[in-house]
């Protein structure tokens, strides 16, 4: 009885604090932002995670813990039907968004049969049958493949530009930022606000790939205008392959033109330092967490305890 009572409770917790993260996600991302802000890849990034990312932290690291603690175990309450309508709300979101994280898995899956060691001089490239194009493949462990017609078209200049661009991305956990944008167990995903930060974001992202991939040599950014290009054209003409929203593509057709031309007219914003910055703020919030954990613990169980007697 008392852990089906937690259990309710901690999704029902999910849920609410989920859904008031979401809407206040929402705001930022269409009202309160400036354009200016709107092109910082970190900014729109944290606002789409807010709503997943709040809400685990509080239900996971604060009110489970201060339940189990202090709620006596002869506890009897019976908890209104609104803590079950919302302990489903939260499973819901969790139940989708694990089944995304495993459509992920099968689609990768499906597309690296056949993976093999490319014939190109470059360390780290594989070739797949059947890819248009170059891609970083993977999440936690990626690794770049390719066509076997992008090793033929492409110069050995280009494609090593080309694979730069993707080295890049690894470098920053560009494909972890995808994976969690797209399997974020919220109620915020699929609204117009969540897709137009995405969609900035992934344009933020590519831009500094270009960046960090020419390293401000016009010669090389020539090279990766021309990769796209024939990318473009080779993908085109052949099957295409499913997509995996998880993984980094050179091949980006609503990006295409404004990509080569900054290129070819040296307008590729200057690139920033790769390191990520998910380590650092990975040990703040777990310090911060340990911090307010134990001087939280009481007052989260005394608001429990008033909305389990209020709400029907």
């Amino acid at each position: 009885m008392m852990a089906t009572r937690t259990l309710v409770l901690t999704l029902a917790w999910f849920a609410a604090v989920n859904a008031t993260a979401s809407v206040l996600s929402w705001m930022l991302a269409t009202g309160l932002l400036s354009p200016r802000q709107r092109d910082k890849s970190r900014l729109q990034l944290t606002l789409r995670l807010f709503p997943a990312l709040a809400s685990i932290v509080f239900a996971g690291a604060l009110f489970l813990p201060s339940h189990w603690l202090l709620e006596p175990r002869d506890a009897n309450e019976t908890l209104g039907l609104a803590w079950y309508a919302l302990a489903l709300a939260g499973l819901w979101v969790l139940v989708r968004s694990s089944a995304r994280a495993l459509a992920i898995v099968r689609t990768g899956r499906q597309l690296r049969i056949g993976e093999r060691r490319a014939t190109v001089d470059i360390a780290e490239v594989h070739e797949v049958d059947g890819l248009g194009g170059v891609s970083l493949a993977g999440v936690f462990r990626p690794r770049i493949l390719i066509g076997p017609s992008i090793a033929r078209e492409l110069s050995s200049a280009e494609l090593e530009v080309a694979v730069a661009h993707e080295l890049a991305h690894r470098q920053a956990f560009d494909n972890v930022a995808r994976w969690a944008m797209v399997c974020a167990p919220d109620f915020f995903g699929g609204s117009r606000a969540a897709r137009r930060l995405e969609q900035d974001w992934h344009a933020a992202a590519e831009s500094l790939a270009d960046a960090r991939a020419v390293r401000g040599d016009s010669v090389r950014a020539v090279h990766l205008a021309s990769a796209l290009v024939k990318v473009a054209r080779l993908a085109a003409q052949g099957p295409a392959a499913p997509p995996v929203p998880a993984w980094s593509t050179l091949n980006d057709p609503p990006l295409l033109e404004l990509r080569i031309r900054r290129l070819v007219t040296g307008a590729v914003p200057v690139a920033t330092s790769g390191r990520s910055r998910l380590v650092p703020a990975a040990v703040t919030l777990g310090v911060s967490l340990l911090v307010a954990a134990p001087a939280c613990a009481g007052m989260i169980h005394r608001v429990t305890e008033t909305l389990v007697n209020l709400l029907p």
